[in-house]
């Protein structure tokens, strides 16, 4: 809900349930996204947008995968965990990957006034619902990857 038409629709919603004094006081942005095709800019915008109206900014289900699609599609064979690649991700992939977390992150500190929190959606490479798709800072071991880093040496902006 953080492009497009879904923005656009999620804002008139919301302005009118604040008019009519509904309780609502955050927003969940369900963060499954892939390498290549992160809508930063959209993600940034949207983030100002609820702020505008006074809401607090949840990121829910966050996972950046490497291959694979980036939405909620569970493919053929959920479940046999037949899809996605099952081959170790490349240097490349994982370095494309941390890039992306490293951004993302960028953009949660810069309104780490309103982001109330940031939920991964998952434990691990092994325990995601994106099996094959290594979509996590952990690996299927638990061995931090490269967005690992990415994310703990991002700056704040104290």
């Amino acid at each position: 809900m953080e492009s497009g038409q879904k923005h656009d629709s999620s804002m008139v919603l919301l302005k009118r349930l604040l008019k009519d004094g509904a309780p609502v006081h955050a927003v969940g942005i369900q963060g499954h996204w892939r390498t290549g095709s992160v809508p930063y800019d959209d993600i940034d915008k949207a983030i100002s947008d609820y702020a505008s109206l006074g809401l607090k900014v949840s990121i829910t289900e966050l996972d950046v995968t490497i291959s694979g699609a980036s939405g909620g599609q569970f493919g053929r064979g959920f479940g046999r965990r037949r899809f996605g690649n099952r081959k170790p991700p490349s240097v490349e992939d994982l370095n494309a990957q941390a890039k992306a977390y490293k951004k993302l992150f960028a953009i949660f500190n810069k309104h780490k006034d309103v982001i109330e929190r940031v939920t991964f959606w998952g434990l691990n490479d092994r325990r995601t619902w994106r099996f094959g798709q290594h979509p996590l800072i952990f690996d299927a071991n638990n061995n931090p990857k490269p967005a690992y880093g990415a994310i703990v040496n991002e700056p704040s902006r104290d």
